[in-house]
């Protein structure tokens, strides 16, 4: 055997050692999980079903869902065709879960979606008002929460942001539902995540 043939084996067994072969995908515990609604799933199709996890540090999810893969498939078991919602996506932890001076951060808010393509569970379709915006964990601020909250709209209302509510950062979800008239949510959802280094 060459030189070459052995070095390519060696580099072959060092990539099969270190790369993981599986990836545990841990669901949330304790009161976390109260938060997730079984028929609302959030997927990342290289992935898959993100709800109610802890996102591994394996295969590059971490660092793929903060800095390359856009939005998320949402999929709502419940959803009536005819009808149509508004999806919030926020994180309630910024700077940190311990320190929350500017919660919520507005991640995604999207209204008039029809309850069809909720059924599908595809691409969300509908009326974009705050684009999406990939989760950005601060190093040692611990794990992030990623909230996914649904709601059936009210149709004499269409919501939407008042002047002065670009900004994403200490975003009143609270104000905005209750002027928007959307009531409870219908479905809620969210995963956790860390820094990709930590």
């Amino acid at each position: 055997m060459s030189l070459s043939s052995v070095q390519f084996l060696l580099s072959l067994i060092s990539i099969a050692c270190c790369r993981p072969l599986s990836c545990d995908f841990e669901p949330l515990i304790g009161d976390d999980t109260n938060f997730c609604s079984t028929d609302l799933h959030v997927i990342y199709p290289k992935m898959g079903d993100a709800s109610c996890i802890y996102i591994p540090n394996c295969f590059n999810y971490a660092i793929s869902l903060t800095q390359v893969w856009g939005p998320p498939w949402i999929k709502y078991d419940n959803a009536m065709a005819e009808r149509m919602y508004t999806l919030i996506m926020v994180d309630p932890d910024v700077p940190s879960r311990f320190k929350p001076r500017y919660r919520f951060w507005r991640h995604w808010l999207v209204t008039d979606i029809p309850g069809y393509v909720l059924l599908r569970g595809e691409d969300v379709s509908g009326n974009v008002v705050s684009s999406y915006h990939r989760p950005n964990v601060p190093a040692q601020t611990g794990y992030h929460r990623y909230q996914f909250l649904l709601y059936m709209q009210n149709p004499e209302y269409s919501p939407s942001l008042l002047d002065g509510q670009a900004p994403r950062a200490s975003w009143d979800v609270t104000e905005f539902v209750q002027r928007s008239a959307l009531g409870d949510p219908v479905a809620t959802s969210q995963f956790m995540i860390i820094h990709p280094l930590q």
